[in-house]
């Protein structure tokens, strides 16, 4: 083809393309719609779409775990973190609380770390003035639970951090897995239980920009959620509290909130407490990325207070006030006496005179 063929229908196609950009230019300049750099177009974006409104507000992660020091509670506290249940937590879950309670004072020790690589709840749980337990998912022996028990009776505290059965995706084909925590098998005996499905919440001002991140906010006043107006779980459940139990339910999810099976709504508690014993049904607001979110810190706090509020049976045992023997005592010459009885009805009682001997 020669050069000729070619320029002419491309110097055509180049007059189309330049004549259709004045046709353009010289209609906006006509009619006024055209826009200056910078300026927003209306009608092409609606406000929902606009980035003011895409981009919802994340709550600030600030704040500071504070927990009651040494000197505040009677010297140093021991905890004992529960791992010898197939429980579901790493090490670094726990880097927050771990680091509060020994900056505060007191020891932590991993069941793992002790010298057997276990503990003897009947032998050995005594000597420590709290207990946590988080996600196991192996039952408690009826040994274990009757040691727990005694172990709370007797002054000690037990804290169990908890979540519902979950689904979870693994290995290369996808098998579905579901994950069932026991810790209904420990916290029955107290009359709790954790509640069989997860909760959610779609209201923007219930959630922490994501609908499974729901609100639980303080109903009455207590020292477990003073100063924390929102506490937020990120795979949350709820508890369920038997009639008759020690422990009173707290935390109560925020309005809007619904079962994830069942899609009803409910508000119900989402903590039992009571004087020795704190069940919460979610694990995940102590973790790093979830504990400086709304008021979680000062939830934290609070719980780790009153796990260090406790005083281990041993110690409890060895300050006791030891009963006092009384010594023997000489025993008194019996005198006669004699009850006078008043005009008035009263009585008392006088020493009859010592016979004299008659003198000559």
């Amino acid at each position: 083809m020669s050069e000729g063929r070619i320029a002419k229908p491309l110097a055509v196609y180049v007059l189309l393309v330049v004549g259709l950009l004045l046709a353009v230019g010289l209609v906006g300049a006509l009619t006024g719609t055209g826009a200056t750099d910078g300026q927003q177009v209306q009608g092409q974006s609606p406000a929902q779409y606009q980035p003011d409104a895409v981009l919802s507000e994340v709550d600030p992660e600030s704040g500071t775990i504070e927990v009651a020091g040494a000197d505040e509670v009677g010297g140093q506290k021991r905890v004992l973190i529960d791992t010898q249940h197939d429980n579901e937590f790493s090490r670094t879950d726990l880097g927050p609380a771990v680091d509060a309670l020994f900056a505060a004072g007191h020891s932590v020790t991993f069941a793992e770390d002790t010298g057997d690589g276990d503990v003897d709840y009947e032998e050995s749980l005594d000597e420590y003035d709290a207990l946590l337990v988080i996600q196991p998912t192996d039952r408690f022996t009826p040994e274990e639970r009757r040691a727990v028990r005694n172990f709370t009776d007797d002054g000690g505290r037990l804290v169990v951090l908890a979540e519902p059965p979950q689904v979870e995706v693994r290995g290369p084909f996808g098998t579905p897995r579901v994950t069932v925590f026991r810790a209904t098998n420990l916290t029955g005996g107290y009359g709790v239980r954790i509640g069989a499905e997860q909760l959610y919440n779609t209201d923007d001002d219930a959630n922490d920009n994501n609908f499974r991140s729901f609100y639980a906010r303080p109903a009455d006043d207590s020292r477990l959620t003073n100063g924390a107006d929102a506490v937020t779980y990120d795979i949350g459940g709820y508890v369920v509290v038997q009639s008759g139990s020690n422990l009173t339910g707290r935390l109560p999810a925020a309005e809007g909130t619904r079962g994830l099976e069942t899609r009803r709504p409910v508000t119900p508690p989402t903590v039992a407490s009571g004087d020795n014993v704190t069940v919460v049904a979610d694990a995940s607001f102590v973790e790093p990325d979830e504990v400086y979110d709304a008021d979680n810190e000062v939830f934290v706090g609070n719980l780790l207070s009153f796990m260090i509020r406790g005083q281990s049976p041993a110690e409890l045992n060895a300050t006791a006030t030891p009963t006092l023997t009384p010594s023997p005592t000489s025993t008194p010459t019996p005198t006669s006496t004699a009850t006078v009885t008043s005009g008035g009805g009263n009585s008392s009682s006088m020493a009859a005179p010592e016979a004299r001997a008659p003198t000559g």
